[in-house]
């Protein structure tokens, strides 16, 4: 063996990367006309409730309902997954020019899952994906938006 092909790729790796390549370009052509998932249709929502949600100095959040009620504050160290979740679409909001006091709408959909939906942009985030514990702090949101839509009192006091 000479020097000079004492560095090339043996032949089989060759045309693996090859057929690697042909599959994805395949993929690309083909990709539209795969399955994809339904969009969200309104009736598919059991209930929804808007809510802003306003980060203080210490990281803790202050969720308030659309009426004003404020919900009782999700601690910084529990805040983690929503403080991300928050950041990621006031990022979107501050690219489109928009408002970033608006408020998120927060929904329960037919087959359980949770939905989070930026009510400027329309960003819709599909919360179970993240994990159920990433998930709990939406969920306890949800169910006390539907407690004061009861009537019942999970709640602190009103909003400044």
């Amino acid at each position: 063996m000479t020097a000079e092909h004492a560095h090339d790729l043996p032949k089989p790796l060759l045309l693996a990367a090859g057929a690697l390549v042909l599959a994805a370009i395949l993929l690309v052509i083909v990709g539209d006309d795969l399955p994809q998932a339904p969009p969200t249709t309104p009736d598919a929502i059991v209930s929804s409730h808007e809510v802003r949600l306003r980060t203080l100095e210490d990281g803790a959040i202050v969720p308030v309902l659309a009426d004003g009620t404020r919900l009782p504050a999700i601690r910084a160290e529990q805040a983690g997954f929503v403080s991300g979740v928050i950041r990621g679409l006031s990022r979107g909001r501050k690219l489109s020019g928009s408002d970033a006091d608006a408020p998120y709408r927060l929904s329960r959909m037919r087959d359980g899952r949770l939905l989070l939906t930026d009510t400027v942009t329309g960003t819709e985030i599909d919360l179970d994906v993240f994990g159920r514990d990433n998930a709990r702090t939406f969920a306890e949101l949800w169910e006390q938006g539907e407690a004061r839509a009861a009537g019942k009192s999970y709640l602190t006091d009103s909003a400044p």
